[in-house]
Order: structure tokens, then C-alpha cells, then sequence
């Protein structure tokens, strides 16, 4: 789980992820004509699913909940995590549910078909908890993953968002979208609003992701007041703050307009 997790730091799979990155399995075809910010929960932690979402619905934003099925209703370092009612709310509030795997797996050592029946699972665990709403956005646990991973999961999901930072734009890869993580540290809020900033004249696609949302937060989630600070900066710029699959419907219906 993600308190014991230690990623590969060897040489050879620095190049695999590099590699990975490289390689493009579903490119974004246009560049989007405005900026929309998607700001995005993984796991997800319950004070993400009521703090989170109540700044979120403070200014009229929807935002993305990755839902890590075999972790629900347990307590990890990022506090006691969503239980179906929490899908069943998000969902009757216009915020959107993703998938992250059963297991919180690496994708990038799993192999790939034990990998696709973990996020299987995840997918029938979400419908037996009662959320039958199509589940259409996937975040890869840890960011990790593989060339061949990438392709194999453009059929079943529109995107998959990677924890990368950068902003995302015509050729970005939409099974490893990029990402600025909100964590413990002020850079991650400062480098956060500086990408917002710059949105406001580069139209761009972005996500803003993080864990929990409390006072006393853990190594990968944020304060109340520090995401608070970001959304309103993100709405005072013009962008769109909605879902991930508000953001692409959003793009695509620009370039065919």
C-alpha cells in the first residue's frame, strides 16, 4: 500500500520510464482553444470526498475522485478512506469518479494482464458499491506504467492521468496525461499557481492532484486553505474548472464548432 511503497530507482528503470514517457500511445489531436483545470483526488481519502469537494463546490467546480476500490473504508497515513456513500454523493453532485486499480498495485512491475484484471476489478467493485454512472477517466497508482501498458488501455478508458508535472496540449499523451501534485511542501502549491498563472494567457489542460485535504495532512496531501487558495486563483483566470471528461468533450466540441 502507499505507505510502504518504494519505487525502482535503478538506472535501468529510470530509462524504462523515460522510454515510457516518450512513447505516445493515444496523442491529443488539438490544442485546446482555453484553459481547463481539473483538480483531482487520488485514492481517495474521505476528507478529499467532503473538504476537498466542499471548497471544489464553493465556486461551482467539479472535480475527479480516483477511487482505489480495495482500500475503501480502511485508514492509511492519508486518513480513513471513501466508503460507497462517498461515490453515491460526488456523483449526485456532478463530480466524477474514476478508477485507480483494486490493489494500488505498480503497474510498471505487475505484468500487464495481471494489471488490466486488477483494474477489472476495480471496475466491477465500483458498480457492486452502487456507482453505475460509466467510468471513463483512470489515474495510474505511484504514476507508473509501461510502453505497451499505455496502448493496451487506450480502449478502455478516454484518459489516464500520470503525476508528471506539466501542462498538457496538442500531441500530449491521453493515457499519461501530465500533473502538478499538491504534497507537503510549498513548492508543490507555488509551482501549482505558477502553471495556473500561466494558463491564464497559454490556453492549456491541466490537473491539480493531491491525496487528503486536512489541517494536519499527510506527506501527499495538502491543506484546506492551500487548495482553497488554488481554486479560487484557478477561477479568478478565466479557466474551466470542471471533470477530466468535461475537459475533453469540452476540447473536442471547440474544434468542431
Amino acid at each position: 500500500m502507499i505507505t510502504a511503497y518504494e519505487p525502482d530507482r535503478s538506472i535501468p528503470a529510470k530509462i524504462r520510464r523515460r522510454l515510457t514517457r516518450w512513447s505516445v500511445a493515444h496523442p491529443l489531436d488539438h490544442a485546446p482553444r482555453k484553459s481547463y483545470i481539473c483538480f483531482t483526488f487520488d485514492d481517495f481519502p474521505k476528507s478529499a470526498a467532503d473538504t476537498g469537494a466542499e471548497i471544489l463546490d464553493e465556486v461551482g467546480a467539479k472535480g475527479c475522485f480516483y477511487a482505489c476500490t480495495g482500500m475503501s473504508g480502511e485508514r492509511h497515513a492519508i486518513g480513513e478512506l471513501f466508503e460507497p456513500e462517498d461515490l453515491a454523493a460526488l456523483t449526485r453532485a456532478s463530480h466524477e469518479i474514476g478508477a485507480h486499480t483494486e490493489t494500488h498495485l505498480d503497474c510498471a512491475r505487475a505484468g500487464n494482464d495481471d494489471v488490466l484484471a486488477d483494474i477489472d476489478t476495480n471496475l466491477r467493485r465500483l458498480i457492486d458499491m452502487g456507482h453505475d454512472t460509466p467510468v471513463t477517466q483512470f489515474a495510474w497508482p505511484y504514476g507508473e506504467t509501461n510502453r505497451s501498458l499505455k496502448s493496451r488501455l487506450a480502449g478502455r478508458f478516454d484518459v489516464a492521468r500520470g503525476v508528471l508535472a506539466g501542462t498538457n496540449g496538442k500531441g500530449s499523451d491521453m493515457m499519461q496525461l501530465s500533473a502538478y501534485e499538491l504534497d507537503e511542501t510549498e513548492t508543490s502549491t507555488a509551482r501549482a499557481a505558477a502553471a495556473i498563472e500561466h494558463a491564464a494567457s497559454n490556453p492549456g489542460w491541466l490537473f491539480i492532484f493531491t491525496h487528503d485535504v486536512r489541517e494536519k495532512h499527510s506527506s501527499w496531501g495538502t491543506t484546506p486553505a492551500a487548495l482553497r487558495k488554488l481554486v479560487r486563483l484557478a477561477r479568478d483566470t478565466g479557466a474551466e474548472l470542471v471533470t477530466p471528461s468535461m475537459a475533453l468533450t469540452r476540447i473536442r466540441d471547440t474544434i468542431h464548432a
